[in-house]
């Protein structure tokens, strides 16, 4: 039985060590990328042509997940030589003051300043709102938010149709029908309803 278990332990070592030089990566493919180059992603992968295939591991990969450009991130093993990286890149959405971020609120560092100029304007007064800013975003991505400034009493908004203010997102998706019937124009949302001006 001991000389069993040495027999197996040896096997075992033998398969891990080979694994260590066969099957080597001769070839990656990164997809989804669009704010980092390829190599970019494959130096925060630390994974390079020649590496070992199946040793392409979670633990290798974490400085590629915990990047904040990078949502989601799946590797695929093609036997006998190719590693697949696929990545989702989180989108810039708001900026407020030098600060940029995705629409779940990740802050992205070192986007360009072309990028910012297109990106919907956060600012205001009293106790911050972002969170709910970035919720507004979202909810009006239809109509081309380009503004948001909010206050304690609520949020203005300057949108590619006209303007809407509202003292909160809930009483918006409240309103969101009467809301939407509204072609352009100052849309005010109340507790009571819509009040709108052309």
């Amino acid at each position: 039985m001991r000389r069993l278990m040495l027999l197996l332990l040896v096997a075992l070592g033998g398969l891990w060590l080979v694994s260590y030089f066969f099957p080597q990566i001769e070839r990656i493919e990164v997809s989804g990328n669009v704010h980092y180059s390829a190599s970019e992603i494959m130096a925060l992968a630390d994974v390079a042509p020649g590496d070992p295939l199946l040793w392409v591991n979670t633990w290798r990969l974490r400085r590629l997940a915990e990047d904040p450009w990078i949502g989601r991130v799946r590797v695929i093993r093609h036997l006998p030589d190719t590693l697949s990286i696929k990545v989702w890149e989180r989108t810039p959405a708001i900026v407020e003051g030098n600060t940029v971020m995705a629409i779940d609120g990740t802050v992205l560092p070192n986007v360009p300043e072309e990028t910012k100029a297109n990106l919907v304007v956060l600012s205001g007064w009293g106790p911050s709102r972002r969170d709910e800013a970035l919720e507004l975003v979202a909810l009006l991505e239809g109509f081309a938010p380009e503004v948001i400034s909010y206050s304690p009493g609520g949020f203005d908004v300057r949108h590619a149709r006209g303007w809407l203010y509202t003292p909160s997102i809930d009483l918006l998706k409240e309103h969101w029908g009467a809301f939407v019937s509204q072609q352009g124009g100052q849309v005010s949302v109340y507790p009571w309803g819509v009040s709108a001006l052309p």
